[in-house]
């Protein structure tokens, strides 16, 4: 696989755009890679529900000029094309036809032919169709070669020098934390320090709400250092990818991106769920990551911090890099 350029078509959402992210990340594992970054635009008065249905129907060209405004001709062309979410499809199917170039697409196709794609990537597998639609977790530019390997779970409270990070979401329709939500993960953030002798990283996001914040930082500030909190609305983007060197690593259910960063992580990583839980497309996925031995799942409400521990220390995390396995995927792919 000899390949030079990607072009990485984006929507904007991060929980799209780090998917392909992830696939240029692997992409690098075989070959060097240069990167354009094409940023959709699409009509203000459009609803984004309807962009793939549009983009199925209407010719390449009017996809890209009527919905995005864009000129195919300006563009270089490249060797793949990579894209994530709906709002890409018309645009990730119409490039590739015009340009000639074989395009790789990480998501539900929503009716578009599998022959428009030269691969598709699902977290879903109950719609895997190799080698055509190939299944696993979603792609994330996160590689777990440069960290340290985490140092065993102490076997008893009190021992020292356990080191946990927490990664903290936002609310969503399949879980919302509420005020005693909150309460209950300082709680228990506070047990880990107290009884287990800890040090706890809690490193929040965009769509980390007031409330938790409210929680956290007075526990942070009381603690004596034993407790630090890596605010994203000073720290900014990039701020997660300190949070992964640690022993044990903790994550809100209500985000899958989170969920799947701390499964890949090679360590033992728990996702907290809150009181109100909603099914959710994700829940296939998420219970890939739980019977591989990633991933554990523990209602907030009925865990502290010795179940927790007990829980984490039966985990088997993987063993591999996933972007290898993505890596050796796309190669095949592509070739």
């Amino acid at each position: 696989m000899r390949l030079k350029r990607v072009l990485l078509i984006s929507d904007g959402r991060p929980g799209h755009y780090r998917q392909s992210e992830g696939v240029v990340a692997a992409l690098r594992r075989h070959a060097p890679v240069d990167v354009d970054r094409l940023e959709l635009r699409l009509p203000a008065f459009l609803p984004k529900a309807l962009v793939p249905k549009l983009g199925r129907v209407l010719p390449p060209a009017w996809t890209l000029r009527l919905l995005h405004g864009i000129d195919p001709g300006a563009l270089r062309r490249p060797d793949v094309i990579v894209s994530s979410g709906g709002a890409t499809l018309g645009a990730n199917v119409a490039l590739a036809r015009l340009l000639g170039a074989p395009n790789v697409f990480s998501g539900s196709t929503r009716g578009f032919p599998l022959a428009a794609f030269r691969l598709v990537l699902t977290p879903y597998a109950s719609v895997a169709a190799p080698p055509k639609v190939v299944a696993g977790p979603k792609p994330t530019p996160f590689d777990p070669d440069p960290i340290p390997a985490p140092r065993p779970l102490p076997a008893r409270g009190g021992e020292k020098g356990i080191r946990v990070s927490l990664l903290v979401g936002g609310p969503t329709p399949y879980a919302r934390f509420a005020g005693d939500d909150w309460l209950r993960l300082a709680a228990l953030t506070e047990a880990l320090v107290v009884q287990w002798g800890g040090h706890v990283t809690v490193v929040t996001s965009p769509r980390t709400p007031d409330e938790a914040y409210a929680h956290l930082l007075p526990l942070a500030e009381a603690s004596g250092g034993a407790v630090t909190v890596i605010d994203y609305r000073t720290a900014g983007p990039g701020s997660i990818d300190t949070a992964f060197d640690c022993d044990l690593l903790l994550v809100t259910s209500d985000s899958m991106s989170m969920m799947t960063e701390a499964a890949l992580s090679r360590r033992p990583a728990v996702a907290l769920a809150p009181a109100s839980v909603a099914p959710n497309k994700d829940d296939e996925a998420i219970a890939g990551l739980v019977a591989a031995g990633w991933l554990a799942v523990l209602p907030l409400a009925s865990t502290d911090a010795a179940a927790l521990i007990e829980k984490a220390t039966a985990l088997a995390p993987i063993g591999h890099n996933h972007l290898d396995r993505l890596a050796d995927l796309l190669s095949a792919a592509l070739a």
